[in-house]
């Protein structure tokens, strides 16, 4: 009946086995190989949960059909089955279900279950490479604001503007101009003399602009 109990659970991805308990498959996430530029699929894993519940009416049509007996006659085949199954676990023994997992008795006298299911699905690893588009352009968050890369490319490169320096010139010439002034006034004093023309006038002689003929 292992064989049976296996082709259900692989298909409905659920059994319920009175008395031992319910057996799900489950499914972990891809995981990506960045070393290796690989995406590796998601594994499947079987795990046994408690307490058992109760199988349905179509689990044992499903059953009878597999096995090929009366829908009447399955019902005990499947408690008889799992009866020995407790009873074996119960006298400490391991029971190596094939293609599922490992069950065993625990030190509390509990039922424990080691999944041996690596991979249903077959599926295979795939390329993970990264992808660089040139001039592909995306939004990129500054602050507050939301820019894309084409704005962000423009206001990098912006010509940097050519800075004029005029008014450090003109500083210096007034700090020139207040220096000599300083020393000026220094050296003639700060009077109405000082800023004169002190130099003595000497009058022109003018010479006669005519002639007095004899």
């Amino acid at each position: 009946m292992y064989k049976e109990l296996y082709q259900y659970l692989i298909s409905h991805k659920q059994l319920a086995m009175p008395g031992i308990g319910t057996f799900s498959i489950e499914r972990k996430t891809a995981v990506n190989d960045f070393s290796n530029r690989v995406i590796h699929p998601g594994v499947f894993s079987v795990s046994l949960q408690f307490p058992a519940g109760n199988p349905t009416d179509k689990f044992y049509q499903w059953l009878s059909g597999a096995m090929a007996i009366p829908e009447s006659a399955v019902l005990n085949a499947y408690n008889d089955f799992t009866a020995d199954i407790k009873e074996r676990l119960a006298a400490g023994e391991t029971i190596d279900w094939k293609g599922v997992g490992i069950l065993s008795k625990g030190l509390a006298g509990e039922i424990k279950f080691k999944s041996s299911v690596s991979n249903l699905g077959y599926e295979t690893p795939v390329k993970a490479e990264k992808i660089i588009r040139e001039k592909a352009e995306h939004m990129v968050r500054v602050g507050e604001d939301e820019k894309t890369s084409t704005e962000m490319t423009e206001m990098l490169n912006q010509p940097e503007e050519k800075k004029s320096y005029w008014w450090a010139y003109a500083l210096i010439i007034g700090l020139l101009a207040v220096i000599f002034l300083g020393w000026y006034f220094s050296e003639h004093g700060v009077t109405a003399a000082a800023t004169s023309n002190n130099k003595p006038v000497t009058p022109q002689v003018q010479t006669a602009t005519y002639k007095i003929l004899p």
